[in-house]
């Protein structure tokens, strides 16, 4: 059987990474796939009562050392910190929907939106709007330069 050459995002909450079982299940995982580990990515999801940033940090630098790339999710939402969400080591910043989803009609968000991308490009990061639901949306991300989109615009979740 063929294993089709795509991408497989997980999200995995910071609160998952602090838990041993997780993390030692991932890791056997990515041992025991290590010719397919470049394909996964991480999509981490935020939370600010996180006690081991240390524990994070290193458990983020061991899948990575094995070609797993790091989604930050929601990025510019809540409570986010540019410094220590950088300090993962992402390669991927996915930005917000509810930054996304009235761009066309909101100009803060469209300057939000374009501050964040030309940040990510001059971090050398791969960016992603989440929330296009229609072409409008999606000529407008594409033009600020955004590498990718997903949303409504190209198929709703469907279960197999």
């Amino acid at each position: 059987r063929k294993i089709p050459n795509i991408s497989i995002s997980i999200n995995l909450s910071l609160h998952d990474i602090e838990r041993d079982e997780i993390t030692s299940y991932i890791e056997t995982l990515l041992y025991q796939y290590q010719s397919e580990a470049h394909r996964i990515i991480f999509e981490l999801l935020e939370s600010e009562d996180i006690k081991d940033f240390f524990l994070i940090k290193q458990f983020i630098k061991k899948v990575k050392a094995q070609g797993v790339k790091i989604a930050i999710d929601d990025f510019g939402t809540g409570y986010s910190n540019f410094e220590r969400l950088l300090s993962y080591e992402p390669d991927i910043l996915k930005i917000d929907g509810s930054l996304i989803k009235n761009i066309q009609h909101n100009l803060v968000n469209q300057h939000i939106v374009e501050t964040m991308v030309l940040f990510a490009k001059k971090q050398n990061l791969t960016t992603v709007a989440e929330f296009v639901e229609n072409e409008t949306i999606y000529e407008i991300v594409r033009a600020m330069g955004i590498d990718y989109s997903q949303g409504y615009y190209f198929g709703r979740p469907e279960l197999f």
